[in-house]
């Protein structure tokens, strides 16, 4: 059987899945493996967290807070699991039969060399309805390929915000870095963060309605390597 490289999976449905996998497991071998009961625990909390907002933001009757907190959720509850693979799933006590039933890939000890990854992101922003919020969606842009999936990459995504007319010294100099001029590259946003999810959604401040928003990325993989920036892009701040 062939397991996948990247065994984090990107569908937050199939995120929750596989952690109450790994939950009812735990249940059973978590002392043998030697993973702190309080570890154990603050999985089965954080997916149960994960489930109930996953469950509420795709309602439709959510708020931009609401958003936020589900973004924040699944990201602390994918920082937990990579940290219990890294620290108690990758040699024994597990046995090679223990793998396959955690949805992980058998232990490989040759390393085949991965490049930086090539290609250029594509951005689609789109209006989901809610007030000060935006999705962005990612794909290759036409006539490029994806990085290798072997290399563990997610979305490099960069975005800066401008006022009518552009900000002033004082605003372009503060925490937030408002833009005094429409940009021309990705390298002039200065607000990152990185996705692995082929759609983000993004929540903005009540005061930067009607501001434009501009969006950019590149693929990144796990070791902090980049690839060429895509196209800027826009969108009018509901």
């Amino acid at each position: 059987m062939t397991y996948r490289t990247e065994w984090y999976p990107n569908s937050r449905t199939d995120q929750i899945n596989l952690i109450k996998i790994w939950n009812a497991i735990f249940a059973d071998k978590g002392q043998a493996w030697n993973i702190p009961t309080e570890r154990i625990a603050k999985l089965v909390t954080i997916a149960q967290l994960a489930e109930t907002i996953l469950s509420t933001v795709n309602s439709g009757q959510c708020t931009s807070s609401d958003v936020v907190k589900c973004n924040e959720i699944f990201k602390e509850m994918e920082i937990e699991a990579r940290f219990i693979k890294k620290h108690y799933l990758l040699s024994p006590p597990l046995a090679m039969s223990d793998f396959p039933n955690l949805l992980l890939s058998l232990p490989n000890d040759k390393r085949t060399p991965i490049a930086a990854p090539v290609g250029q992101p594509a951005l689609t922003v789109t209006y989901p309805g809610g007030p000060h919020v935006l999705t962005v969606r990612f794909a290759s842009l036409p006539g490029t390929e994806p990085p290798d999936s072997r290399g563990d990459y997610g979305f490099a995504l960069y975005r800066g915000i401008m006022p009518q007319g552009g900000a002033t010294v004082e605003q372009a100099t503060s925490d937030r870095h408002y833009l005094m001029k429409e940009p021309l590259s990705g390298k002039e946003l200065l607000h990152y963060r990185f996705v692995r999810r082929k759609k983000e959604i993004i929540s903005f401040e009540p005061e930067e309605a009607g501001m434009t928003v501009y969006f950019c990325a590149r693929y990144e993989n796990q070791k902090g390597e980049s690839g060429a920036w895509g196209p800027v892009v826009s969108a009018i701040i509901p």
